[in-house]
């Protein structure tokens, strides 16, 4: 690269960083402007440019798909930066302007990013070498032993290691936590009377094991203790399946060590384990759908016989237990339409697609089966619609909240005829539900078509609103600076009524303290850096990154992998919040994710 084209694009990338210090409102501009940080931004920007462009020399393809990925994560940390600090204390100014400067900035960064991730991408791993170099040491002796199990074995001691290892929060929150969902759920299963708003599954089953415990020992504490130690059981036993997968593809010790240290570690795994949500069994079951798809992929051909009736089922009971799953598959088959027919265009082999959907379309069909099935057996109501509509809810009270001065008579008659008033002034960026428990359905029920001519209109009026009210409520998918998609609850919920209630009775109260510390505030306080393993854009991140790497390596067919988890990621997007609850099975499956990616040769099985 020329010196003089170095020098530009250095003072380019300064005059960005101003520029974005002007659109935030940090004090002056000349609070950037006069300060040594400018000339060391110009100086950076300087030194790392050579290596880009060195990059795209090397070899254009990679470089761009390392720059785009490296220019979109700059983008969405400007964008997310620039939300956050006008929540907090306002005079970021948005505009069109403001917007295409964002946007420029981000392609600039991105070539000082680019380096970085170019070398991230490239990074691979061979367990294969890794297996045949003699180890070093009293640990490197151990690592080897542990990881030349055979994968039956390595899922027995995995499965043994990590439900034991999960036993001491569960003593630490005796019996378990009864939280999030539970309390309407127990309800339903106590009185018979049951609806669709929570998997029915779920509520069947859950509600079956606490009732079975308190049959068989003598309490609803120890009925909640059992429901505990099955769900632990459960979800250790998925985590240890994923393990034993690394060892059958004889993945690099150091991946099987580090994914297993991850599963035992993670404080918000035991936390979940012994939640009463219909995440953890779904999380654990999206874990062991995704690890099969994993092995087919390595073997390069579908399971048939009883494995794929196994996979089959497998896969529908995961739908079952999560009423958006479905919709996952539904995205997912929707890319495939469109790679079957680029396929088809280019006459290419389109096999393999096409019984990809095939599979995915009958999954769907028969969970949909199923599920009408128990709907009709049970009897069960019909859920309320409000679930779904936590995009729109939100749009409509950040109209109202920011702008209430501006609403017409009219328009605030219209608006108040479908929601308390209470309800838009509790307004959170992050969650919808303060919104959603003041909506009147019956109200909506009585006229959806002008329920949504209003949202139409209103969303005319306040566009920036409408703008950014799903893009605050989505920050833990894609802006790694969010706040609340660390979220998970220490506490139990009041019960539904006396007969039916239980309690905290810690038996280790300071692990008690130790998982009970893990709040937004602490982890953003005195974690830095290492905060980020916490939030769920992260792993969404990471899946990103993972497939940008298959890209590089044009492995195209193992791209299913990332988008089995942005499909379900996607459907998240119109959801009430961004939590790890709802991100639990994709968490999960970054580890495996990232072995399959990394790996130095696409090795299929031997």
């Amino acid at each position: 690269m020329k010196q003089w084209i170095r020098a530009v694009l250095a003072l380019l990338v300064m005059a960005a960083a101003s520029g974005m210090v002007r659109i935030w409102g940090l004090e002056d501009v000349l609070f950037f402007n006069k300060r040594f940080l400018s000339a060391a931004v110009f100086f950076l920007a300087f030194w790392v440019l050579p290596k880009a462009a060195a990059d795209r020399r090397r070899n254009r393809r990679s470089f761009a798909v390392s720059y785009g990925f490296a220019a979109a994560l700059a983008f969405t940390e400007l964008l997310g930066m620039s939300l956050r600090l006008d929540y907090a204390a306002g005079g970021v100014a948005f505009s069109l302007g403001s917007a295409l400067w964002m946007a420029g900035s981000a392609l600039l960064f991105g070539l000082l990013l680019e380096p970085l991730m170019r070398r991230l991408m490239e990074f691979s791993i061979d367990g294969k070498r890794a297996r045949r170099t003699r180890p070093r040491g009293r640990i490197g002796n151990l690592t080897a032993r542990l990881t030349s199990l055979s994968p039956a074995r390595t899922f027995l001691l995995a499965w043994g290691v990590l439900f034991i290892g999960y036993l001491p929060c569960l003593l630490a929150f005796y019996p378990g936590l009864y939280c999030y969902d539970m309390i309407w759920q127990w309800a339903q299963y106590a009185s018979g009377t049951y609806s669709t708003h929570h998997p029915l599954v779920h509520t069947v089953f859950a509600g079956w094991l606490i009732e079975t415990g308190k049959a068989l020992f003598g309490t609803y504490n120890r009925g909640l203790f059992f429901h505990s130690l099955v769900q632990l059981f459960l979800m250790s036993g998925c985590m240890a399946w994923a393990l034993a997968f690394l060892a059958k593809r004889k993945a690099h010790p150091a991946a099987m060590v580090l994914t297993a240290a991850f599963f035992l570690l993670y404080p918000f795994f035991p936390v979940l384990g012994i939640s009463t949500t219909k995440d953890v069994i779904f999380g654990c079951l999206f874990l062991a759908v995704f690890v099969c798809i994993c092995d087919m992929m390595w073997q390069r051909r579908l399971y048939r016989g009883w494995k794929l009736a196994a996979f089959f089922a497998l896969s529908v009971l995961m739908c079952l237990f999560r009423n958006n799953a479905v919709y996952g598959l539904a995205v997912m088959a929707g890319c495939l339409v469109l790679a079957l027919l680029y396929r088809l265009a280019r006459k290419k082999t389109w096999r393999a697609p096409a019984r990809v959907l095939v599979l995915t379309i009958a999954v769907m069909a028969g969970s949909q089966c199923i599920f009408a099935a128990l709907e009709k057996g049970l009897d069960a109501d019909k859920g309320s619609m409000a679930e779904m509509m936590s995009l729109p809810m939100q749009q409509m009270a950040r109209s109202y909240v920011y702008h209430q001065a501006e609403f017409t008579p009219e328009e605030k008659e219209a608006l108040l005829t479908y929601f308390g008033e209470d309800g838009l002034l509790r307004y959170k960026y992050w969650v919808s539900d303060p919104v959603k428990a003041e909506m009147d359905m019956g109200a909506f029920d009585a006229d959806p078509a002008g329920f949504f001519r209003l949202w139409a209109h209103l969303g005319q009026k306040f566009p920036s609103e409408y703008l950014k009210a799903p893009l605050y409520n989505t920050f833990g998918l894609w802006y790694m600076g969010g706040d609340s998609s660390c979220y998970v609850e220490y506490a139990m919920s009041p019960p539904f009524d006396e007969a039916h209630a239980v309690e905290t009775r810690s038996l280790l109260p300071w692990l008690k303290d130790y998982h009970s510390w893990f709040t937004d505030l602490n982890i953003q306080e005195y974690l830095p850096g290492i905060s980020l393993f916490f939030y769920t854009s992260f792993y969404c991140w990471c899946t990103a990154l993972c497939a940008g790497v298959l890209l590089q390596k044009r492995r195209y067919e193992m791209l299913l992998l990332p988008l089995f988890l942005a499909a379900y990621g996607f459907t998240l997007v119109f959801g009430p919040c961004i939590i790890p609850r709802y991100c639990l099975g994709i968490i999960l499956c970054v580890p495996v994710l990232a072995d399959m990616a990394f790996e130095a040769s696409d090795r299929s099985a031997e």
